[in-house]
């Protein structure tokens, strides 16, 4: 499956997980008030409402397999002159599928008078509350996935971090030469060794590079951003499909 499929499938199994947690709080939670004793009854709800996320992801994982093993290699924007490491499929999946399930307990429901069953509520002032935060929820996921958020990004200038929200920038000749190394198997960062604005006797400052969340082999990336540090007459190069080719050459 392309990584792009696989970042936009999300969306649809985020909703499904919306919809089952809707669907778990009018049907199984109504059945729960009929067992007896009520701890059995407490743990039919909770497994309910954990199935209701965990199928999903486990759906999600299993559709997207292929392309959850994060390659040494980077994509290559022509256009923009960099290359570039975008969203993890096994990070961004599971973080917009619980999102989604979590949408779904704020609309709101109501027993039905003199029966034992639920149904949506029709209370003032609920309603639009029970659909405006799934809607921006809901909504916010789509714009995450569709504007390929986080990335990371490298061109002849340095290192852009573009996060859901904030966005960084590390310039070339600001990274300490020698690192940053490989980090430990299953390591969330990448620390890089900054070196401070204007010279001073000052120490360098640890900048952690959030890998956990990139679709890029850890060693690789730190192969890269070494190599750019100490060789600042390949910068240019950046962004050139013959020049990620070298790069993987050189580390393999």
């Amino acid at each position: 499956m392309p990584l792009r499929a696989a970042r936009l499938l999300i969306w649809p199994i985020a909703v499904a997980a919306f919809a089952l947690r809707i669907c778990a709080e009018l049907w199984i939670e109504p059945v729960t008030w009929r067992i007896d004793p009520r701890g059995v009854a407490l743990l039919v709800w909770i497994a309910a409402q954990a199935a209701c996320f965990l199928v999903p992801w486990a759906a999600y994982a299993l559709l997207t397999r292929s392309v959850r093993q994060r390659p040494a290699t980077w994509e290559v924007d022509a256009g923009r002159r960099c290359f570039i490491a975008p969203a993890s499929p096994r990070w961004i999946g599971p973080w917009s599928i619980l999102l989604g399930w979590l949408a779904g307990g704020f609309v709101p429901t109501e027993r039905v008078p003199g029966e034992d069953r639920l149904r949506l509520a029709d209370i003032p002032g609920t309603v639009a509350l029970g659909i405006g935060i799934p809607v921006l929820v809901l909504g916010g996921i789509a714009a995450v996935l569709l504007m390929n958020r986080p990335l990371l990004a490298l061109d002849r200038d340095g290192i852009t971090m573009q996060g859901i929200i904030r966005r960084s920038f590390l310039p070339w000749n600001r990274l300490l030469a020698g690192g940053p190394m490989p980090p430990a198997r299953g390591a969330a960062n990448l620390t890089l060794m900054r070196l401070p604005a204007t010279p001073g006797g000052r120490a360098p400052v640890g900048y952690p590079l959030p890998i956990a969340r990139l679709h890029v082999d850890p060693a690789f990336l730190a192969h890269t951003i070494r190599h750019y540090v100490e060789h600042p007459e390949h910068r240019p190069a950046i962004g050139a499909a013959d020049e990620r080719e070298r790069l993987r050459a050189a580390q393999s």
